[in-house]
């Protein structure tokens, strides 16, 4: 990261960073440091938010939570794919409008418009920015082929190098909004999916449910049979909410040990028959170590259910499920809560 505090501040904030690596007994490495410093400074607001709400929920500040900080709020992989993609609209932009410039005929029309695409380039920030200029170019591609035949001939990309373009922005869309361990949707998507959901909900004028859930004891499957066992029951469990949810439920990871199901069009007594199977499915699996074949035991999580109220913010309807499976974990663990059972 690049700071640019004068060093009397700097070091103040280098100071409270290391004095929060103490406090949470976190290692000196560069995502820990980066989020502290982040968050001491004052520079990241949605960062300090989200971890002044966790440090006043008595979440756990362990180095699976701060690492969510940084990939949520820190790290920008949508910034770095968008940029990457633009590269290869803008040098395809550059190809086009080369063969227009030594191409006899009346092109000039196509020319202006692919000139005010590559302004285009300059402003374009998001995936939907980046779907349109894609869009427009395959037009104004097609527009030039059937203008003559020389410039199909001469012109090295095609409408078919645009059309894989198209299939490169749909995988890198995809691709951002899912976690790379389990296959489920990450933050980003859960992000689409309440959006989505809560137009679903206005138009049907028929709430929806979450459920999230926290494996229990799951610090101790790692320091127990290490990391790599404890990636793979994640992996596990998802495949287990992917078995058992309906085709138009959503499963994410939500955090380190933490999941969130969205259920479309399902009230609260929906919410908890689900929240059961999933709990039922787990006490049936048996869990071992693959190499060894040794015995885990049983894996249990603890479930926080919570309607969404018209008009509410996503945040509201996840600090209710999350306040539900704080109160799962206080009553004994491996217990589903609602947020009725809460007041």
């Amino acid at each position: 990261m690049n700071y640019l505090e004068d060093k009397n501040r700097s070091g103040e904030y280098l100071r409270l960073a290391l004095s929060y690596l103490v406090k949470y007994d976190l290692p000196a490495n560069p995502v820990n440091y980066t989020v502290w410093y982040e968050y001491v400074s004052g520079r990241n607001l949605k960062l300090k938010k989200a971890v002044d709400l966790s440090m006043k929920s008595n979440h756990s500040m362990d180095r699976g939570c701060i690492e969510n900080f940084y990939k949520k709020y820190v790290t920008d992989g949508d910034r770095i794919v968008i940029s990457r993609l633009l590269t290869k609209i803008n040098l395809m932009l550059r190809d086009i409008s080369h063969h227009i410039l030594e191409t006899e005929g009346d092109l000039a029309g196509h020319g202006k418009n692919l000139g005010e695409l590559a302004e285009k380039i300059n402003t374009a920030h998001d995936f939907e920015g980046i779907r349109e200029i894609v869009d427009q170019m395959l037009e104004e591609t097609r527009g030039l082929i059937k203008s003559g035949s020389r410039l199909q001939s001469r012109m090295s990309v095609s409408t078919q190098d645009l059309k894989q373009l198209s299939l490169e922005l749909e995988q890198s869309q995809k691709e951002a909004q899912t976690d790379a361990l389990t296959g489920l949707a990450n933050r980003r998507g859960l992000e689409k999916v309440f959006e989505l959901e809560r137009i679903r909900a206005k138009q049907n004028m028929v709430p929806f449910s979450v459920i999230l859930m926290d494996i229990d004891h799951f610090k101790k499957v790692n320091d127990a049979y290490g990391h790599l066992v404890g990636d793979s029951l994640l992996k596990g469990i998802a495949r287990i909410l992917t078995q058992y949810l309906r085709r138009n439920d959503v499963a994410a990871r939500f955090g380190g040990e933490e999941f969130l199901v969205v259920l479309p069009e399902t009230d609260i007594d929906g919410a908890s028959t689900v929240a059961k199977k999933i709990q039922k499915a787990l006490s049936r699996k048996e869990w071992k170590v693959k190499e060894s074949g040794k015995r885990i035991g049983a894996v249990t999580v603890s479930m926080g259910v919570a309607k969404y109220t018209m008009n509410e913010p996503q945040e509201a309807l996840v600090k209710r499920a999350d306040d539900a499976l704080y109160q799962a974990k206080r009553s004994g663990r491996n217990q589903i809560v609602t947020q009725a059972d809460i007041g």
